[in-house]
């Protein structure tokens, strides 16, 4: 995912040889490599990640507080690869049934001080869900007529394909979590989910059936923090044992939030989405055009103390990037690890005529 960078580095340094995959691709046996071993319980903050290097030599570069933790968004089949070059990633499943021929390569083939936070299949999520993008035994409890539609929601289906589609979601994730990689469960709910008691009914239910799961929500409308309703909706969240996403995006519509600190759980989540304001609106609950962003220091200077906010009120803190590829994301994410650090920016390369001398002209033409 993001680089190795041995300087400046919170969770993006490269992970030693020790703890990275087997050259024989990590299979010894049944299960190879990091030989799986189950977690005890809860995740505390790692005591075993690399700590920012402290002042280097000049005194121009800070330790970053280990607690927050910096990851990108990769794809389900992209986890392996990625995971030599971070240990923090937030893997989007939301376009596919997960199963455990796709899962355990997760779990097997990580660092074992991976951490690995998972989005939620897209139906769980109340986003339209192809049919055939559900397990086979969720969609044998379907009527004919919504197997027949080309699109589904999760308010179309009756309550026991519901209780399927998430029953068989959180048992494709659990060895994950039981061996001690999960990080939090991504729910990023559409601008079209608003406050009331629908929506509340759909998380207590969310809560309820998923039991101590760690799950973060993200919420896309404003609604949910205007005014007297965000002391109500974090109240709720901290009262459901619920993260709060925090966000940076592009403001001013009613589909983006402003850029709050909040902590709900003892695990702290934000999500750098960009600030592509003329793509936001086109693509609000769909596509990847609004993530096409390149941050600038002077975006990313003002969330150094939101993070460290975050930081002091959570266990850990969860940062990833989207992008519109891999690549973009990796490099806000290097960005965000050099401005916690207080690293100054690099010097532009001199021009080829020898930095700032002047160039010649050329003699006038006679």
């Amino acid at each position: 995912m993001v680089a190795p960078d041995s300087t400046a580095a919170v969770s993006l340094a490269a992970v030693s040889s020790s703890e990275g995959s087997r050259p024989d691709g990590g299979r010894d046996g049944r299960r190879g490599g990091n030989r799986r071993r189950r977690s005890s319980g809860g995740r505390p903050p790692r005591t075993d990640q690399p700590r920012g290097g402290g002042e280097d030599g000049g005194g121009t570069r800070k330790r970053v507080n280990p607690k927050i933790q910096i990851g990108t968004v990769v794809t389900p089949a992209e986890v392996v690869d990625r995971a030599q070059h971070s240990r923090v990633m937030e893997i989007d499943a939301s376009a596919e049934p997960l199963t455990e021929r796709l899962v355990g390569p997760w779990v097997d083939r990580t660092p074992e001080n991976a951490i690995l936070d998972i989005r939620a299949h897209r139906l769980l999520t109340h986003h339209p869900a192809p049919s055939e993008s559900l397990w086979p035994e969720v969609r044998d409890t379907l009527t004919p007529a919504l197997r027949d539609r080309r699109q589904l929601y999760a308010e179309d289906l009756p309550a026991r394909s519901l209780d399927a589609a998430l029953d068989r979601f959180l048992a494709s994730i659990a060895s994950v979590r039981e061996f001690g990689k999960l990080g939090s469960v991504v729910f990023p709910f559409p601008s079209y989910f608003t406050p009331g008691a629908r929506a509340l009914d759909y998380l207590e239910w969310l809560r309820g059936r998923s039991g101590d799961l760690p799950i973060a929500i993200e919420f896309r409308h404003r609604d949910w923090v205007a005014g007297k309703q965000r002391d109500a909706t974090l109240e709720f969240l901290r009262e459901h044992q619920l993260s709060y996403v925090c966000v940076d995006e592009p403001s001013g519509f009613d589909s983006s939030l402003p850029p709050l600190s909040a902590v709900t759980t003892d695990t702290a989540y934000v999500r750098f989405h960009g600030r592509n304001a003329g793509a936001w609106e086109r693509g609000a609950d769909t596509g990847d055009d609004r993530f096409a962003y390149d941050y600038k220091d002077a975006d990313l200077e003002p969330w150094v103390p939101r993070l460290e906010k975050l930081a002091a009120a959570a266990r850990s803190v969860h940062v990833t990037f989207s992008g519109r590829t891999t690549d973009a994301a990796v490099r806000n994410a290097r960005l965000l690890v050099r401005v916690l650090s207080g690293e100054p920016a690099p010097a532009r390369p001199p021009s080829p005529s020898g930095g700032n001398a002047r160039r010649r002209r050329p003699p006038r033409p006679r």
